[in-house]
């Protein structure tokens, strides 16, 4: 197995442990996917490399603005005030450390229908609101998990490339 082969294969583990990290957010997913292209890019110093670096970092930009951009909007058309969204996201933030791998989604969801229930005064009213939160956390990861995975299969079609 030549040096090319067995670094090319031990980046793409990472890069799959970053998959993982997207799906059970325990690690920076993107960023650990990135991480690793730069690592082969650097190693590379080819064309390839940095071509395929700078479409995995622009893939990343992409996906940071959409999964906060996309779910957000959804809320506010399913009637959720901006305000709540930003208390909700906080919350999201204290749960990440609070209840590590889960505590981000839960504490978002749960801040919403708390918060949602406060405003209608009654805890029954904000289930709509709720589910429309949970939604907003799926289409958020698909939207972070399609943009590690075309990251994934940049990376081997420059690997291929520069390794035929």
């Amino acid at each position: 197995m030549t040096t090319e082969v067995l670094t090319g294969t031990l980046l793409l583990l990472v890069m799959l442990v970053g998959i993982a990290g997207i799906i059970i957010p325990v690690l920076p997913g993107l960023g650990l996917i990135n991480a690793a292209v730069l690592v082969w890019a650097l190693l590379e110093q080819s064309p390839y490399g940095w071509t395929a670096l700078g479409v995995c970092l622009a893939l990343w930009g992409a996906a940071f603005a959409l999964q906060y951009l996309v779910p957000g909007k959804r809320l506010v058309d399913a009637g959720v005030p901006t305000w709540v969204i930003v208390v909700a996201g906080l919350a999201g933030v204290v749960g990440f450390f609070v209840v590590p791998v889960l505590g981000l989604p839960l504490f978002f969801v749960g801040a919403i229908y708390l918060v949602q229930s406060l405003r209608a005064r009654h805890l029954g009213r904000s289930v709509g609101s709720t589910w429309q939160a949970v939604i907003a956390v799926g289409i958020s990861q698909l939207i972070e998990l399609t943009g590690g995975m075309l990251c994934v299969v940049t990376y081997v079609i420059a690997w291929t490339l520069a390794n035929r």
